[in-house]
């Protein structure tokens, strides 16, 4: 029997992986995955989500502070 495709669920982001953290999620953290955040002077993380981790050791940014 053929079953016709079950269309996608809201904007079709769900479930996917994060290009900046790995983590799939869901419609209710979109934004934390999506949308840039202005956190400060550290150059590596300039425009990224909060999921971001920054690797630069002297990150002086709240949101995104390397925590190695």
């Amino acid at each position: 029997m053929n079953q016709p495709p079950v269309p996608p669920q809201g904007n079709g982001l769900e479930g996917l992986p994060c290009l900046y953290c790995g983590e799939a999620y869901e419609a209710g953290d979109i934004s934390r995955h999506t949308e840039p955040i202005h956190c400060g002077p550290c150059i590596t993380c300039v425009d990224k989500p909060a999921c971001f981790s920054c690797r630069l050791m002297y990150c002086v940014c709240d949101v995104h502070r390397y925590r190695g």
